[in-house]
């Protein structure tokens, strides 16, 4: 994995904070250099270790405490790793102790807000009347529209709304909308540090390919600005070059990476 340049720590740290609050846990534990997540398996993010502070030092008086929060809530212990220097020396001590790679590094990207204000969201591709951008009142009514789009039933949205009802900063519930109502695309923004967190962007199958992945970004991009966030940021799974190129049509530039290593 690639290390993060020293210059970008402090950047790297201010979008890890944000986005700890803006895709919140149900249940955290901090221990000396440890921040433990734990949301009954929902999303890796929300049930994994991350290093707040951690040595390598540490790692072998630390783990089997680690371990025991995992497995005491029927989760395998799981930690989340940054292309950071500190964190690369406890990737290699956790390989050698049997915690494989997962297959899905992720890419956090990231651009500015500054400057003149952003154009409109461009209009997506249409033969009738464009889609519009339209912001819902709560964390229930778009996730209706998110389980549609995904075609994503089952008992863990249940947790995935508990965890979107936690959500303490502003939020926005984006979606883009036919005209007769009929939701094409759905989004989550959530503003933290003065920093905007993407989240959960998708597109209906039948719709994709006519612009409204971007008009969605580029919405809730204005409606960031309008927040006062200066950044924003977004998580992307490093090999899905169809949603990495689509954000850095929107302006955004790879900062750093993180990867799960898990036991179990």
């Amino acid at each position: 994995m690639a290390t993060a340049p020293t210059a970008a720590r402090a950047a790297i740290d201010a979008i890890e904070q944000a986005g700890l609050v803006s895709w919140p846990a149900l249940e955290e534990q901090r221990i000396t250099g440890w921040l433990l997540r734990a949301s009954q398996g929902y999303t890796r993010r929300t049930n994994s270790a991350s290093t707040a502070g951690a040595h390598t030092g540490q790692l072998d008086a630390d783990l089997p405490l680690i371990e025991r929060f995992f497995t005491q809530r029927g989760l395998p212990p799981t930690f989340r790793l940054l292309s950071t220097p500190d964190d690369l020396a406890i990737d290699r001590m956790l390989a050698q102790r049997g915690y494989r790679l997962c297959n899905d590094p992720c890419s956090v990207m990231v651009r500015s807000l500054a400057g003149d204000a952003l154009a409109p969201p461009s209009p997506p591709r249409s033969s009738g009347a464009p889609p519009q951008f339209a912001l819902l009142p709560d964390a229930q009514t778009w996730l209706s529209a998110f389980v549609r789009i995904k075609d994503d039933d089952g008992p863990h949205q249940q947790i995935h709304l508990a965890m979107l009802r936690a959500l303490t900063p502003p939020t926005a519930f984006a979606l883009m909308r036919a005209g007769d109502g009929e939701a094409l695309a759905c989004g989550l923004g959530v503003v933290a540090g003065k920093h905007l967190g993407l989240f959960d962007i998708a597109t209906d199958p039948a719709h994709r390919r006519q612009g409204l992945g971007t008009a969605l970004c580029e919405g809730l991009l204005a409606w960031a600005r309008d927040q006062g966030a200066h950044t924003a940021y977004l998580q992307v799974v490093a090999d899905n070059h169809q949603a990495v190129d689509l954000y850095r049509r929107l302006g955004f530039e790879a900062l750093y990476r993180y990867w799960y290593r898990t036991r179990g």
